[in-house]
């Protein structure tokens, strides 16, 4: 298996142990459960105001919805799309 391949791997196995806390922590119903986390959470909001700026298109609208989605979602879909792509560079 390629690097990029594995690489895949690794972020869809975090993806799916996020899902897997989250889960969990809903079954214990502890308060101050477990929340979804974005890229917004995990970094300031200061860093995403150049998105804001941006006026080609409706990029914004694309980065924005980015930026807020659950972080698990963006690992799942980063790993499956690296692993397609290791999947047409055998070597």
């Amino acid at each position: 298996m390629s690097k990029l391949g594995l690489w895949g791997l690794f972020l869809m196995i975090g993806g799916g142990v996020i899902i897997g806390f989250q889960q969990i922590s809903r079954l214990v119903g502890q308060s101050g459960s477990y929340d979804t986390l974005c890229l917004v959470d995990l970094f300031q909001p200061d860093f995403f105001n150049w998105i804001d700026s941006m006026t080609f298109l409706g990029i914004n609208r694309l980065l924005d919805t980015i930026v807020m989605a659950p972080i698990y979602i963006i690992l799942l879909i980063v790993g499956g799309v690296m692993l397609i792509i290791s999947g047409f560079f055998k070597s």
